[in-house]
């Protein structure tokens, strides 16, 4: 069993909970301090997680942003980064205050971000601030792959890849997390990973708005030749 913290009480994040619980790990999900409101509501009704309308597992522990400082300090073994790209700063001046070395940080979160005026991944970024902060063995995954939060905490079938230049890394991460509804692969690519998470969205839109477009276009055409 491993202890793990889940800072972001978002969607996936919260739904990523699920797997890591069936793996009978100890999962405690902690909200940033903008989702006190959304804990409490949490608390209150069930485990019943408003965004994915969905009853998540009761072994699955959730506390306000209060108790961050006191969980980070406690022996854990993993910590999730379940907070939105803007966020990222802001979790890693949280857990800066005690993250031991070499501890096994997982990256929910996708997109990229701007460091020092230049275009980084979230994991650079993160690598990058820890060792301002004077921490020089700095251990990051990214997870990526078509996952929707709410088929995930319904536990659909799905997958996904874990990614990290250790592929031990990826490997004892994917014995953790992995159950028969959620499969992991495992790479050593985490740069190439995390941008291929990153633009898939920016793919996807482009080739639906062409096949927008080309619909669109379609009956005039067919007009002009009976025409």
């Amino acid at each position: 069993m491993k202890k793990i913290i889940i800072i972001g009480a978002g969607a996936m994040g919260s739904a990523f909970a699920v797997p890591c619980v069936d793996n009978n790990n100890d999962v405690t999900i902690v909200g940033t301090h903008l989702e006190d409101n959304l804990i409490d509501n949490i608390n209150l009704n069930k485990q019943v997680h408003p965004a994915l309308k969905t009853q998540l597992p009761i072994e699955v522990k959730f506390e306000r942003f209060e108790k961050l400082s006191s969980i980070l300090k406690k022996d854990i073994d993993l910590i999730v980064v379940g907070v939105s790209s803007v966020g990222i700063e802001w979790f890693v001046e949280q857990i800066s205050k005690s993250y031991r070395e070499n501890l096994p940080i997982i990256l929910l979160t996708k997109g990229l971000s701007i460091f020092g005026n230049e275009l980084s991944t979230l994991s650079d970024k993160i690598k990058k601030l820890l060792k301002k902060e004077g921490y020089k063995e700095i251990n990051i995954s990214a997870i990526k792959g078509p996952c929707l939060a709410a088929g995930l905490a319904n536990k659909m079938r799905t997958g996904t890849v874990i990614a990290n230049p250790n592929l031990n890394e990826s490997h004892n991460l994917s014995k953790i997390i992995s159950t028969e509804y959620y499969s992991t692969e495992i790479s050593e690519d985490l740069t190439g990973v995390e941008l291929s998470g990153a633009i898939k969205n920016i793919y996807s839109m482009l080739i639906g708005a062409s096949e927008g477009l080309s619909n669109s276009k379609a009956p005039k055409e067919i007009q002009s030749q009976k025409t």
